[in-house]
């Protein structure tokens, strides 16, 4: 069996419903988590390939290939990658703030827009404390996946910024959060299915964007989310990955300024042809 990581957030429902349910994947078996749980599992043989943080791939280039066409990105705001805070980000105080335990690519992303963009030094704290616990004892907190859209949902603080937008308006490039990773190891001996896979997932990108496209489409989400809501969000995605190289390579340009990957990567993919 072919073992294939799941990110169970919204992000990625529209995908991971059109795998399941318009093409035959009895040759897989899915093993979900968060991307912070999914990028050790990777790193460490347990899967064969998962949509992965990004900088999961720049900091391991050496034991990975990209799958071609298919990312987890925005090209605009995300709706799900989201700093809350009491004041305005130019107004936070100097200590530190506390980030999400479940990603790797979305503290990083803040840090660089901190440190390159507003010339902020502010220490990022990664905690498990339930969101508005977080709130009380820090002055901000980035949240991920559903727990942001939950907490952007219920209004839990004066400020929302969106890091998607953010890195769109300073950069004028998409921003890619999660690329979909196959482990070099696994080529040995899965390298049929994984081929297999990998094509079947481009399909599976199409049919999701067609259905979320489509006017009257049948993707629902949870009762709590406005179907407004979840509309807007996964139109705001994008799967592709032919577009989204340029931020993606800045992304990686800026990680290794700041010393948070050795150097930028080659991006090397894996020939599904």
């Amino acid at each position: 069996m072919l073992r294939v990581g799941k990110i169970p957030f919204l992000n990625l429902l529209p995908v991971f419903r059109a795998l399941e349910t318009h093409f035959p994947v009895d040759y897989v078996r899915f093993v979900p988590g968060p991307p912070y749980e999914l990028n050790r599992k990777l790193r460490a043989g347990r899967l064969d390939i998962s949509p992965s943080s990004s900088v999961e791939y720049g900091k391991h280039p050496e034991r990975y290939l990209l799958c071609p066409g298919v990312s987890i990105s925005s090209r605009a705001k995300v709706m799900s990658v989201l700093l809350f805070s009491h004041r305005p980000v130019d107004d936070l105080p100097g200590g530190p703030i506390a980030v999400t335990g479940s990603s790797d690519t979305s503290p990083l992303l803040l840090e660089i827009l901190l440190r390159e963009f507003r010339g902020r030094r502010n220490r990022l704290v990664r905690t498990s404390l339930p969101a508005r616990e977080a709130l009380q004892r820090f002055p901000a907190y980035l949240a991920i996946g559903d727990e942001a859209i939950r907490m952007s949902l219920t209004g839990a603080a004066a400020h929302v910024t969106d890091l998607g937008e953010w890195w769109n308006r300073e950069t004028g490039t998409p921003f890619v959060f999660a690329l979909w990773i196959v482990s070099r190891s696994a080529l040995r001996e899965r390298e049929e299915n994984l081929r297999r896979f990998a094509r079947t997932l481009v399909l599976a990108k199409k049919a999701a964007r067609e259905e979320i496209d489509r006017e009257n489409g049948d993707i629902t989400g949870p009762e709590w989310i406005p179907r407004d809501f979840l509309s807007e969000y996964w139109r705001n995605l994008s799967y592709d990955l032919s577009g989204e190289i340029e931020g993606l390579t800045r992304f990686f340009r800026l990680a290794a300024k700041i010393g948070r990957i050795p150097a930028v990567p080659p991006l090397r993919f894996l020939d599904i042809d």
